[in-house]
């Protein structure tokens, strides 16, 4: 950060205005700061925590000092509320794929007694959720290193102030992919991705705010929808999920049984299907419907930077490796 005006001298990154979503909400650096930022404001002592999940939640968690408790997801990913929720203990409710409906929302607040926290890192273009607090992040959406969005329920916020991150030299993996091939910084992608773990929290960088203001956010939505609904006609019979087309969808989870070496084969025809939350197969204390989701969804990018000639590329490799 500077420490005195400067004028003049070489040109920076140009200054965008534009409108950003989730604009007054607060903006940290990344989704885990938005949870470490709760556990501050709401003074969060015990967390239910879903078992399908990232283990960087739980990790958080310990490093903050509260207990975490383990429930169940179930089919189409409902959480199963089968459980006692003790007064002073919170939710964490996720939004997986889009998939989650105003009754489960209703469902989770009523069995958490208001104490309630949805994760919508799979739809940022969802409003807040009315009565919870809601989280979004920026980075699994668009073309910035870093960034998060929390919307409080009743505005709440900290007393003190935050420092604000910097993103200046976390953007190479962005801008050689820009120019170069994904192979030739997918090191330093997964470099930015492990960062976030000792990171901490602060308000989100200049660079990325700048950036999102950048965003043609009509032009995603629509791409994503269209990507959406050419993949489910294409590959939707042979799905194993039964899915409602979210609003503006994050990727397309395709579910087939045991699709062992299918991301490697695919990865060679130059087609990048991510794994996510490996550690859900390991975890003992995972339920069944966890350990199949973590092991034969296949998340296909539907984002916008591809259209129908990219999706029919990508059909075309699936079907001749499963």
């Amino acid at each position: 950060m500077i420490g005195r005006r400067e004028i003049g001298g070489y040109l920076e990154l140009e200054c965008f205005r534009g409108p950003m979503l989730h604009e007054g909400d607060i903006a940290l650096n990344c989704g885990r700061a938005c949870l470490e930022y709760l556990i501050e404001l709401r003074n969060i002592c015990t967390l239910w925590l879903p078992d399908f999940l990232c283990s960087s939640v739980p990790n958080l968690c310990c490093k903050a000092g509260v207990e975490v408790k383990t429930y169940h997801i179930g089919e189409s990913f409902r959480a199963v509320l089968d459980f006692q929720i003790a007064e002073e203990e919170w939710l964490y409710l996720v939004d997986y794929y889009g998939q989650l409906t105003r009754g489960d929302v209703d469902e989770a607040l009523a069995a958490s007694g208001g104490r309630l926290i949805i994760d919508e890192s799979q739809g940022y273009y969802r409003e807040p959720w009315l009565d919870a607090d809601t989280l979004y992040t920026c980075r699994k959406w668009f073309g910035v290193a870093d960034g998060a969005f929390l919307h409080t329920k009743d505005g709440a916020k900290l007393a003190r102030a935050l420092p604000r991150s910097e993103s200046f030299d976390k953007m190479g993996f962005l801008l050689g992919r820009f120019e170069r091939s994904a192979g030739e910084f997918f090191t330093d992608s997964k470099i930015n991705n492990v960062r976030f773990a000792d990171e901490p929290m602060a308000g989100m960088s200049a660079i990325t705010e700048n950036l999102l203001r950048a965003i043609e956010y009509g032009d995603a939505r629509a791409r994503r929808r269209d990507n959406w609904s050419f993949l489910e006609e294409a590959l939707g019979p042979s799905n194993l999920l039964a899915l409602e087309a979210p609003a503006v969808p994050f990727m397309y989870p395709y579910m087939v049984m045991d699709p062992e070496g299918v991301r490697q084969d695919a990865a060679v025809e130059g087609v990048y299907i991510p794994e996510f939350w490996p550690n859900v197969s390991r975890d003992s204390g995972a339920g069944s419907a966890a350990i199949g989701y973590s092991s034969n969804i296949l998340p296909l990018p539907v984002d916008q930077r591809y259209g129908r000639d990219d999706l029919n590329y990508l059909v075309g490799v699936l079907r001749s490796l499963l």
